[in-house]
């Protein structure tokens, strides 16, 4: 997998969810069944949510083929196979005449913070929160870990890379979806800009540099830089402008997967940065109460920037979640400990047959079925992918 981004990366100040949509190819692959796919008339559709699953990847319960995917992490040139669970990505794209099914264009990841945990302690598996770069980082069962244990929990002097999703009005709380043990010692901010006696600052933070002297007043962004050793501030080398300003310039059918941060009415709320027109919107289930934090998956249209709900579904944020993978088995221990696809697997407690039993080694193609457990997949269902 790529490191974390480091100071030296493109400097190119660009938006972050906008996404160039690339030519859509005749090649299929990554496993989906494509056979109810358009071709041509397909309708067009941006998610942005969590990855839950490969194979496909899978972004809020749509398996995207990224076989002709153009797919960026930290704003670097990527491939498919260097994204990872609990990763929040932005998927361009086409869905199918089966609506669970689509075609991506292009696959956007980006972190949302990065640097030294400064307070705090989060267990794998478990809820917490700790401090880092003047943000909190909010974990929950449902959040992937990398690097850390139950028996080792992240704390205070670790270097960590954060992926989530906005959890406050003030963006300086978000709900980690995963965490991982950083090399880089690039510093990853994101919030909104604040301007005092002409100097800018991010959660707290001073800001200096070239990129951000025209940074206006209540701007969200995402800043990497490096810590000054004269006088402690974050010298900016990149800004993106990853909220609503990006949400503007998208068009089309939309499904995004957040968390509720202004008081719900019957007009609507945001989810994250993101308005949401709930007024004509269907509920899932039907007597569902939206409330301030509730993590829920809206489907829709853009309109002027706005996100208009046809379908609005309430999630249960501490429901551990089912994950599928489908892969090759890039290391194998033993069947209490192998690797698919980054993520390391505990099939221990399913009953597998002999056959398969043996033909579990590196390189081997599997598909599997498992339960988050912090760190480690919980295997229910395990097959080999012939």
């Amino acid at each position: 997998m790529k490191q974390p981004e480091n100071p030296g990366a493109n400097l190119t100040r660009r938006h972050w969810m906008v996404l160039s949509a690339s030519a859509l190819s005749a090649g299929c692959g990554g496993g989906v069944d494509l056979a109810s796919l358009p071709g041509t008339g397909g309708t067009g559709i941006f998610a942005q949510g969590p990855i839950s699953g490969f194979g496909s990847v899978i972004i809020n319960t749509i398996r995207f083929d990224e076989a002709a995917a153009v797919v960026r992490l930290d704003g670097q040139s990527a491939t498919a196979a260097d994204l990872r669970l609990g990763m929040v990505a932005s998927v361009q794209g086409e869905r199918g005449a089966d609506v669970t099914l689509g075609r991506a264009s292009s696959i956007e990841v980006w972190s949302i913070a990065q640097g030294l945990v400064s307070a705090g302690q989060a267990t794998p598996g478990a809820s917490g929160q700790f401090t880092l770069a003047g943000m909190t980082l909010l974990t929950d069962p449902n959040t992937v870990f990398e690097g850390s244990t139950s028996a080792k929990p992240l704390g205070v002097g670790q270097r960590v890379a954060v992926w989530g999703l906005q959890a406050g009005a003030d963006a300086r709380s978000w709900r980690a979806t995963r965490v991982a043990i950083a090399t880089s010692t690039a510093v990853v901010n994101t919030g909104f800009i604040s301007v005092a006696s002409s100097r800018r600052n991010i959660n707290g933070m001073m800001l200096s540099g070239e990129p951000v002297r025209s940074l206006a007043e209540g701007v969200m962004v995402r800043v990497l830089g490096s810590l000054s050793t004269a006088d402690g501030s974050l010298e900016v080398q990149s800004v993106e402008l990853p909220g609503p300003t990006a949400a503007a310039s998208q068009q089309g059918e939309a499904e995004i997967k957040g968390l509720v941060t202004s008081a719900p009415s019957a007009s609507g709320f945001n989810l994250g940065s993101i308005t949401v027109d709930a007024s004509h919107a269907s509920y899932e289930p039907a007597n569902a109460r939206i409330t301030l934090g509730a993590s829920v998956e809206v489907g829709g249209t853009w309109q002027a920037g706005v996100l208009k709900a046809s379908r609005i579904e309430l999630q249960d944020a501490q429901k551990v979640e089912t994950v599928e993978l489908s892969g090759r088995i890039e290391a194998f221990t033993s069947l209490s400990n192998f690797v698919v696809r980054g993520q390391r697997c505990d099939a221990s407690g399913v009953s597998i047959a002999a056959g398969t039993l043996a033909a579990l080694k590196v390189d081997a193609r599997i598909k599997l079925k498992g339960i988050k457990a912090g760190d480690v997949l919980r295997v229910t269902e395990i097959a080999l992918d012939n």
